[in-house]
């Protein structure tokens, strides 16, 4: 079931939750530009195994309002939209599942809740914000300053906005030019630039030190985004850590690969007794 609320500073986050009969919840965060509903497979998947599920469409994307000024969209932001969700829900037992910008997400919500969430599934996601991201908004500051400006005192052409058909990029590879323009036209082009230059900004690495949870971390072995090398690094920092490599398998992990990755899933999250 989908639903509505009025986050911690009145942005409109839409969300689904389905009550099954495991107490413990799946908690699924998608990547930048994308929406809840690109976990359709996976949540389908734990429904059949009785486990309830929770997965946000994060602020300026799917259903969510997409806020006006570039400091709405830092990354504390979105960690404190799922915590209002979590809270409005009274969701107390949880497992948070994060694919690649949605990982980066969970990282802060430790930082910001570090006792809330019994564990975490790190999905094709990076400790650290990719160097090519960082160099370019780095590189291009007065350009990203005017550009801003202009953005923030535009307001949004539509105020209603719908999930993306995630079927049609089913088997695409990394850089999809279709995709990735879905994923800017449905986002739109403020709220998704918005949210890579403030992702620009991220460093975990004592965050994901910090971390006393078990943690699942599941890497696509032909990932050209985050690739083997930071899944690796994310495993040395966080000591109780398992990291599974799905082989053949690119960074579209979740529309490509939903049955490899239900299964690695299915099997770290059965381990705990709030969901069996």
């Amino acid at each position: 079931m989908q639903k509505q609320i009025e986050s911690f500073d009145g942005i409109k986050i839409n969300y689904d939750i389905v009550h099954k009969k495991s107490t413990g919840f799946l908690v699924f965060l998608h990547g930048a530009g994308g929406d809840l509903t690109a976990w359709n497979k996976e949540i389908h998947y734990f429904h059949k195994k009785g486990i309830s599920t929770l997965a946000l469409d994060m602020r300026g994307h799917g259903k969510s309002a997409r806020p006006q000024k570039f400091f709405d969209y830092d990354l504390e932001n979105f960690a404190k939209d799922l915590f209002e969700v979590l809270k409005k829900e009274e969701i107390r037992d949880f497992i948070l599942i994060g694919h690649c910008f949605g990982g980066m997400v969970v990282a802060i919500f430790h930082k910001l809740f570090p006792k809330l969430a019994q564990a975490y599934v790190l999905v094709d996601t990076a400790y650290k914000a990719p160097k090519r991201i960082r160099y370019f908004f780095k590189a291009n500051k007065l350009f990203l300053f005017i550009l801003n400006y202009i953005l923030e005192n535009r307001k949004n052409d539509k105020e209603n906005f719908l999930h993306i058909d995630f079927e049609k990029y089913v088997g695409t590879g990394d850089w999809n030019i279709k995709r990735i323009f879905s994923d800017i036209t449905h986002t739109t082009f403020k709220s998704w630039i918005f949210t890579y230059q403030n992702m620009a900004k991220f460093d975990a690495i004592e965050i994901l030190k910090s971390i006393k949870q078990r943690v699942l971390i599941i890497e696509g072995e032909k990932d050209s985004i985050f690739n083997m090398i930071e899944a690796k690094k994310i495993h040395s920092l966080i000591k109780n850590s398992k990291l599974n490599v799905i082989p053949e398998a690119n960074h579209i992990l979740v529309l490509n690969n939903p049955h490899e990755l239900q299964k690695e899933i299915y099997e770290f999250v059965k381990m705990f007794k709030d969901f069996k």
